[in-house]
Order: C-alpha cells, then sequence, then structure tokens
C-alpha cells in the first residue's frame, strides 16, 4: 500500500473514532473537519472529493457520532425551565454569557416552555458548565489566521426542581464547528464580535436540539 492510500486511511480512520466517540454534534461538522484535515494535506486537490465521498459511507454505517447523553421522559407539568448563567471553567472571557443567552433564546424560539433565570422560579432547572474552549488556526491570510477550527466542550444538565429527578444529563458535550473572521482580528479568535455571535447560535442549535431529540 502506497504512503498515498495510507496516508487516506488515517484520514478516514481518525474521522470514525471521532464519530465513534460522539465528537460531532451533526453531520455539518463532521464532513466539514474533514475537509480540514484534507485542506492542510498535499493531496487535497486531488483526494477531496472521493475522500468525503467515502467518509460520508463510514458516518452512515457507524452508529452514534452524535453523544445525546442520558436522558428519562419530560413529565407533562413541566411547563418552565430555568436557565441560569453557564459556569465558565475557561479563559474565555463572557463565554458563559454569550452561550447562555443563545441557548435561551433558542429553547424560547423552539420550545412551548417558559424560560426563567431563577430555579426557584420553574419546573426544571438547566444548568451547564463550560470546561473547553479551543481555537486552531486553520487557514491563513495575510500572515494571521483567517479561519479557526472552534471546540466547545461542556457539562449539562436538566432537572426536575420538584422531585430533584434527572431529567437529561451529559458530561461530555462536544461542539466543534469551523469558522471564518475578518482580518482585523488577528491570529485569534476574538472575543467579541460577529465570529462569536455566529458561534453562540450554532453551538446553542447543537445543544437544544440533543436536550429535546434525546426524548
Amino acid at each position: 500500500m502506497s504512503k498515498f492510500e495510507v496516508r487516506i486511511l488515517v484520514v478516514i480512520s481518525r474521522l470514525h473514532l471521532d464519530a465513534g466517540a460522539g465528537h460531532f454534534t451533526n453531520w455539518r461538522s463532521a464532513i466539514r473537519t474533514l475537509s480540514l484535515e484534507l485542506r492542510t494535506s498535499t493531496f487535497a486537490l486531488r483526494t477531496s472529493c472521493f475522500v468525503l465521498c467515502l467518509a460520508f459511507l463510514i458516518l452512515a454505517l457507524g452508529c452514534g457520532y452524535r453523544l445525546a447523553g442520558k436522558a428519562t421522559a419530560i413529565p407533562a407539568n413541566i411547563d418552565s425551565v430555568a436557565i441560569p448563567i453557564f459556569n465558565n471553567q475557561t479563559t474565555k472571557y463572557r463565554l458563559e454569557q454569550r452561550l447562555t443567552s443563545a441557548v435561551v433564546d433558542e429553547f424560547v424560539a423552539r420550545t412551548r416552555y417558559r424560560i426563567v433565570p431563577d430555579g426557584s422560579q420553574a419546573k426544571a432547572l438547566l444548568t451547564g458548565e463550560v470546561t473547553e474552549f479551543t481555537s486552531t488556526p486553520v487557514i491563513f491570510a495575510g500572515g494571521a489566521g483567517a479561519t479557526f477550527l472552534v471546540t466547545v466542550r461542556m457539562r449539562v444538565s436538566l432537572k426536575d426542581t420538584a422531585t430533584r429527578k434527572l431529567l437529561f444529563e451529559n458530561n461530555n458535550f462536544y461542539f466543534r464547528e469551523e469558522f471564518e473572521i475578518s482580518r482585523g482580528s488577528k491570529e485569534f479568535f476574538p472575543e467579541e464580535g460577529p465570529a462569536m455571535d455566529r458561534l453562540a447560535r450554532e453551538f446553542s442549535r447543537t445543544l437544544v436540539s440533543s436536550i429535546l431529540e434525546a426524548f
């Protein structure tokens, strides 16, 4: 087997392992991640189409690439959910505020629940703790990062406030996506601005989908 063929298998195997471990939260992030692998390789232009198709078939055969977490049925009496500000164990400034606000907006847009910030005023409580934030430049322009692969990891749980019963839990929720930023942002993923707004929106859609689809 040639080095060329070995490299293809390595890329596909890595993607498949990530999928099995639940490291992808949607098909788009999985395929984009493979694209990044290919873009940083010398054989990208001549193999990208072939490998993307092959990877898609492998992912389709491999169950469970979505890290759904543990869930039980939400009681019918739950009509309100409290979502206090998430805890932030990373050094990313105000990350917890951006993510919490986006998750609140997503719940309001997609569910019938009344959303409040105080657990004493709701029948269910959603809590979260951001444990990891990394941003790796994958495309450079003018000596600075232009496209970043961003990873956010967190612990999240949903509990019935009356019975303290755990309705949903995921201690390793994993979000990874590629984001383009403006040239003025230099080499780091910005703490403010459109890129962070997009990150918060995409993250919230993925998290809320994971919670709602678990039931």
